[in-house]
């Protein structure tokens, strides 16, 4: 009987380590493993929406320069975050039923999908009025940005670069909610 519950035991400490567990057996340190990938800052970045941020709509897109990198920042209604997909696309096509190729200028272009923002004809919610092209003189990489479209929940934008293909980080910040896209000089 002791034999039995002696392999028991064994058995379900290694079972335990071996899901995650941190049990070990006494006198023995627990094991861990941890695995740390590349950071590879030119794949896609996405995020799935907090729950609240159905129905928020798009306010302002400013862009601003600094000394390492240019900021595209999309600021919303509400205080929820939405979801988001941001990557680099060969052509910039319109995500409305024409699917056409959108006019954006530049060496390489960065899609912006921005989930979760409102259709304006279901929600109440206005829809954006802001400017539909943003250029700046002192911006080192990005040549223009163009704001395409807010349609079935998803705001799209493109960020055309004046280089090739630079590395780029995306944040969400709140007071007010912003989606903040930020690309390298270098």
């Amino acid at each position: 009987m002791r034999m039995a519950k002696a392999a028991v035991l064994v058995t379900v400490t290694l079972l335990m380590a071996a899901c995650g567990g941190t049990s070990a057996p006494p006198g023995h340190p627990p094991v861990t493993t941890t695995s740390a990938a590349p950071i590879d800052e030119f794949v896609p970045k996405t995020r799935t929406p907090d729950p609240g941020a159905v129905g928020i709509g798009l306010t302002n897109i400013s862009l601003a320069a600094s000394d390492k990198a240019d900021r595209v920042t999309f600021q919303f209604t509400g205080t929820a975050v939405p979801g988001w997909a941001v990557h680099y696309v060969k052509q910039a096509i319109s995500n409305t039923s024409t699917q056409a190729v959108f006019p954006v200028t530049g060496q390489s272009i960065i899609e912006v999908l921005i989930r979760e923002a409102a259709n304006p004809f279901e929600s109440g919610v206005p829809a954006y009025a802001g400017p539909q092209l943003l250029s700046d003189p002192e911006a080192g990489t990005i040549g223009e940005v163009r704001y395409a479209s807010s349609l079935r929940g998803v705001t799209q934008a493109f960020i055309g670069l004046e280089t090739p293909q630079r590395a780029f980080r995306v944040t969400a910040l709140t007071d007010p909610t912003r989606i903040v896209v930020e690309v390298d000089h270098k």
